[in-house]
């Protein structure tokens, strides 16, 4: 069904359905695999075992491989607090299941003591329970002490980056000339304007700076043209700019970009995620990679496809806290004009007072100046609660936009 034919009820809509593994499996056979840095990144957030796997998958297509110079650009930039991004993800979620685990160890306690269903042999009952707690969180403890890597000991030392450089060594794209990466960012923008795919989500996001995707498609592009063979790109990223979806569920790669290759490079294109790249390569080249290292690819997209969500809700977020930090701006403008014409109106009531006027006059004005100091006294009490609520806007602000940043590196 890959090729059109006149009449076919099928023909020309293969973008609707997912390709088969054979299909999937030729193309690790014969096609570049070209990698994302998040796939690249992931041997960072694996267990040893998982990571050895993985890199005996790569070995079998080592004269295959390619790196788009944009995505070692990333990876070196990334590689270390990616590291400690995950070591805090897991910290987190094991104090987390601590916390569970002591709410529900407490409220069987307490269960037992309200009811009185033990009949003063509440331990006896509750012993079972608590060491299947324990022997739960025990497990999860396991889980993390493996894994075995810190972004300080990498700095002088670090085992994954040097089979790397073997792995890819004369395998990474040039850099591209100043001019030419600037017409890049021109074609970038242009597209992110029209939603062109690749990359136009980031565009949208951080304009200029978010031209990376599209630098990468570029160089993918140019290098299919000198080589003429297909491309496999092997990537987590499962934005609407590289995939095709429906009902929520991933398809395959764009259709726009599997036709762009097609014109451009005259070659295949393909794409998929890390799971089913080891998960097809174990059959292909008949390795052993285990359902454990598929589950840890998967959960590692899962967790970064979930940073995505995350952080176009705190956009969200950060757009509305502008609205309303301009709003609260401007009342506090409107009061602060209010409290100069407070303070106008009591220093002319009191001028008044000091000219030679009657005495009902004056005491007119003392209760002008009486009116003008309590308007000027609630005005400055509002306006004290306005800079309160402006200044906690604004450090929420600065908190997201931070978290913002934390997680772009994380799902980059």
């Amino acid at each position: 069904m890959s090729e059109y034919r006149s009449g076919s009820f099928t023909s020309g809509y293969e973008e609707f359905w997912r390709k088969s593994n054979d299909f999937a499996d030729e193309a690790i056979r014969s096609s570049s695999v070209v990698l994302d840095t998040n796939a690249v990144l992931n041997l960072y957030r694996m267990k040893p075992s998982a990571r050895n796997e993985y890199l005996q998958v790569l070995e079998k297509v080592s004269d295959r491989i390619w790196i788009p110079r944009q995505v070692a650009d990333e990876f070196h930039r990334n590689r270390l607090s990616s590291v400690a991004n995950y070591q805090n993800s897991l910290a987190e979620k094991y104090e987390a299941i601590l916390e569970a685990a002591k709410v529900l160890k407490d409220s069987l306690r307490d269960f037992y003591r309200l009811h009185s269903l033990a009949d003063g042999r509440s331990s006896d009952y509750l012993a079972p329970l608590n060491e299947l707690i324990s022997g739960v969180t025990d497990s999860i403890a396991k889980e993390v002490a493996e894994y075995d890597l810190n972004p300080g000991s990498l700095l002088s030392d670090d085992p994954i980056l040097a089979k790397l450089a073997v792995l890819f060594d004369g395998k990474v794209g040039e850099r591209l000339p100043e001019e030419e990466e600037a017409e890049v960012k021109k074609e970038a923008l242009r597209r992110g304007t029209e939603k062109v795919p690749p990359g136009y989500i980031d565009i949208k996001k951080k304009g200029e700076a978010g031209y990376g995707d599209f630098l990468i498609w570029t160089e993918m592009m140019g290098n299919a043209k000198t080589t003429k063979k297909g491309v496999l790109f092997v990537s987590t990223d499962t934005k609407e700019d590289w995939i095709r979806s429906q009902c929520g569920m991933p398809i395959g790669p764009r259709p726009e970009l599997v036709r762009e290759m097609r014109e451009t490079a005259g070659v295949s294109y393909h794409q998929v995620p890390l799971s089913i790249f080891l998960t097809r390569a174990a059959e292909v080249f008949d390795v052993e990679v285990s359902q454990g290292t598929i589950d840890q690819a998967n959960e590692s997209a899962s967790e970064t496809d979930k940073a995505r969500r995350h952080i176009l809700k705190r956009r969200e977020q950060l757009t509305d806290l502008d609205r309303r930090i301009a709003e609260v701006q401007g009342m506090q403008d409107a009061f602060e004009s209010d409290r100069d014409a407070a303070i106008a109106a009591k220093s002319a009531a009191e001028n008044d007072l000091d000219g030679e006027n009657g005495p009902e006059y004056r005491k007119a004005m003392y209760r002008e100046v009486d009116v003008a100091e309590a308007r000027l006294a609630q005005i400055e009490q509002q306006l004290a609660g306005i800079r309160n609520g402006l200044g906690s806007l604004k450090a929420q602000r600065d908190s997201f936009a931070t978290e913002i940043q934390v997680l772009e590196r994380w799902a980059i």
